[in-house]
């Protein structure tokens, strides 16, 4: 067994045990089926490169950013989310898996977005259960340099959500859209990548809950 599978097994453990109910009460049955071998091939999907600074954008559970964490250790990582209890439970996981390179942080996207050391940052942001598509890219623009990825991990209806998210990509300066099959076992599953081109615009991300009130695809129409 590699050490890489046996850490995510100790991830799966903590994951399953957390108070805080990190994933359903069915999936604690098999973490490591449901949610990790799902990340571990994302991970091998992703142009992740060594030294590079990657964002976890809604983490939740850590999900999917200590799987990429092990898989890419070369590479450093920072995983986000809005719930204070969840973040905490990340920073400890990454502690017992001795993830040096994972740096967690609490806070909304929208807010974030805007911080020294966040804004334009990273040469790439990931989420997998953010919202939808528009949302995710106007919550992920933010953080990624000129040139850098924004990858969604998406479900079985991603090739209607690429069609909705057309206005947001051209508000927001994204191109190069490819779809990565991402095969998984569990569910069908792809990852939407995005680059950015050029500086992201001054007004994205709107106002804490405005890009899940009003999409942008929704303002284009």
């Amino acid at each position: 067994m590699s050490v890489v599978h046996e850490r995510l097994e100790v991830l799966a453990r903590l994951i399953a045990s957390s108070p805080h109910n990190l994933v359903s009460r069915r999936d604690r049955e098999d973490v490591l089926g449901r949610h990790l071998q799902e990340c571990v091939a994302l991970a091998e999907v992703l142009p992740v490169r060594p030294g590079e600074r990657w964002i976890d954008i809604g983490t939740g559970g850590g999900l999917p950013g200590l799987v990429l964490a092990l898989c890419h250790p070369e590479s450093r990582w920072v995983l986000l989310d809005a719930t204070r209890k969840k973040v905490e439970a990340v920073r400890s996981f990454a502690g017992v898996l001795g993830l040096d390179a994972v740096e967690c942080q609490h806070g909304r996207a929208e807010e974030v977005a805007y911080r020294s050391g966040m804004r334009e940052q990273f040469a790439g942001a990931v989420s997998r259960a953010l919202g939808p598509l528009p949302v995710v890219l106007e919550l992920s623009r933010g953080f990624v340099r000129p040139g850098g990825v924004i990858a969604a991990v998406r479900g079985p209806q991603w090739a209607s959500e690429l069609d909705a998210a057309a206005a947001a990509m051209r508000l927001l300066h994204l191109h190069d859209a490819r779809v990565i099959e991402v095969p998984a076992g569990v569910r069908e599953t792809r990852v939407v990548t995005m680059r950015a081109d050029g500086p992201a615009p001054a007004k994205y991300p709107r106002p804490d809950g405005v890009p899940q009130s009003h999409p942008l695809e929704g303002l284009a129409r």
